[in-house]
Parts: C-alpha cells; structure tokens; sequence
C-alpha cells in the first residue's frame, strides 16, 4: 500500500491544504503504486462578515475534475463527491459549519472512487475550479492519494455530472441526453432542491424510470427506494444531513444495466416545478472500454 500527498501545505505548516483562492488547472497525479484506489479530499474556508451554512460552504469547488488520459472519469461539485462518498464507501463527510463570523467552514474525509490502473501512456489528471462563494475566503484545498489499498476486485468509476432544469409544469417528464455506453450502470444519484420535509410531500424528483431503449426496466419512488446517506432528521436536521438530504440515490442491485447493449434514458416525475438538479450516472467501466 501506498499513501502520499498530491495536494496540501509544506511540512511545518499550519495551513490545512493547499492555498485554493483561485482554480486550480490540470495537473498529474503522480503514479507511485500499480493501481490508484481513491483519492481523499479536504476544503476548508475561512467565514467573515456572517456564517455560512455548510451547504453552501460546499459550493466552493465546482466541480473537481479527474480524468485518465483524454477520458473524464469523474467530474462532481463538492456536495455530490460527498453523496458519492458516501454511497460508495459508506463515509459520510467529516464538516465543520461555522456559527459566527471568526472561524472556519471546512469539509474533510471525502473518498473519491478511482478502482484503477496507473498506465505510462494515459496517466491520471485532476482540476479544481474554484466559484466565490460569499463571505468565504483563504481557501485551501487538500488531496491524498491511495494507492495499491487492497480494492482490486473492484472496477472502475464513472462519475460525470449532468445539469438540468424540470419543465416548468408537474408531471413526467423525459431526460434528453443518454447514459454513457462505457460499462454497468449501477445507481443514479439525483440532487434536488425540494425533497420529502414536515409538511411537504410534493418533491422535486416524486418518481423515477429507466428505459433501455423503449423497454422500461426499473421504475422507483422517491420516498420508498432512495437510499439514505446519512441519519436525516427532516424537521430538525443537522449541518450532515442539511448537506447531504438534498440527494437521492437509486440503487440497481448487484447485476444492474449494461450501458453498451442499446440506449439507456431516464424519466421523472416531477411534482416541484422548475428546479435546478444535477443528475448522476455511477457506472462500473468494463475492462473493453476502461
């Protein structure tokens, strides 16, 4: 096993990470084992002026870009790399959210999947793009790779964002853009604004369809089948599940869809009009197209 440090401050230093007050472009990730497993990933911000909730904290990195070679192998906001840690590993964030107007914002312990080989020829490149986010300052960013971790049997992940708007009346409603024909579609993760809450039962997301081709091959309820990611109290949540109960994850069992034998679309139904979510395939990479 091998443990070593991509981005962070000098030794010495009190500095929790790498100075993060502007975007960070494409660098390597430096290939010191046979196989990088997940990287770890820390953000911290300093609060002025008034607290920021941990939430919107999160919007400070937007998206972290991994790619292998010329192919995106993951490409998430902060918050969702924290509902996918949480989904894949079972870890939910460690966060810090500030009260006041003198301490810090911080999120640590977010595993990011990777289940992959180094090769010479497509080496593994990462970015961040850094988004102002109000009364946040003195950012910094932390990233430890793990390599050669003892995950050999399992493949690796595509995770790439896609962005959308619901229609602006209720009802089912079809998604353009098809998934990646790159291996097994193993789960859907959906953040959404309006979820399940004391009072309110109309969501965003109320129920979900996946097609292959024009065969319908699994159909979800919001309330019945997402899987939770954290204890959630729906009236009075804490700072962990105020950040990660805007997501809903469908989970497609052991065998799921293979993406490479026809197209595969997704419907909702949406019951909250016109909001802004961002839709996320988890795909297992087959060997063929890795």
């Amino acid at each position: 096993m091998r443990i070593y440090k991509v981005w962070d401050a000098a030794d010495g230093s009190a500095t929790p990470g790498r100075v993060f007050t502007a975007s960070i472009a494409q660098e390597v990730i430096p290939a010191l084992g046979a196989r990088l497993e997940y990287l770890k990933l820390s953000v911290k911000g300093a609060v002025s002026t008034a607290a920021v909730v941990i939430e919107t904290f999160a919007g400070v990195l937007a998206p972290l870009t991994i790619r292998k070679g010329a192919q995106n192998r993951i490409v998430l906001n902060l918050d969702e790399l924290c509902a996918l840690s949480a989904h894949i590993f079972g870890v939910p964030p460690a966060i810090g959210e500030n009260t006041d107007n003198t301490g810090n914002d911080f999120i640590g312990d977010v595993r990011i999947p990777i289940f992959d080989t180094f090769e010479d020829s497509r080496q593994f490149l990462v970015q961040a793009d850094r988004v102002a986010v109000t009364n946040i300052a003195t950012e910094t960013i932390g990233l430890t790779a793990y390599a050669d971790a003892g995950f050999a049997d399992r493949k690796p992940i595509h995770a790439v964002r896609f962005a959308a708007t619901t229609s602006g009346s209720a009802g089912m409603e079809q998604f353009g853009p098809k998934m990646p024909a790159v291996g097994t579609l193993k789960s859907i993760i959906f953040k959404v604004p309006n979820g399940f809450a004391d009072g309110n039962i109309d969501t965003t997301i109320q129920r979900v369809k996946i097609y292959k081709g024009s065969q319908l091959v699994a159909e979800f309820n919001d309330l019945t089948d997402s899987e939770t990611l954290c204890h959630t109290d729906y009236v009075t949540p804490t700072p962990l599940a105020d950040l990660l109960r805007q997501f809903r994850v469908f989970k497609l069992g052991n065998s799921g869809i293979d993406t490479k034998g026809g197209d595969i679309s997704i419907a909702w139904d949406n019951q909250d009009v016109s909001d802004a979510i961002s839709i996320i395939p988890v795909i297992e990479i087959d060997e063929a197209t890795a």
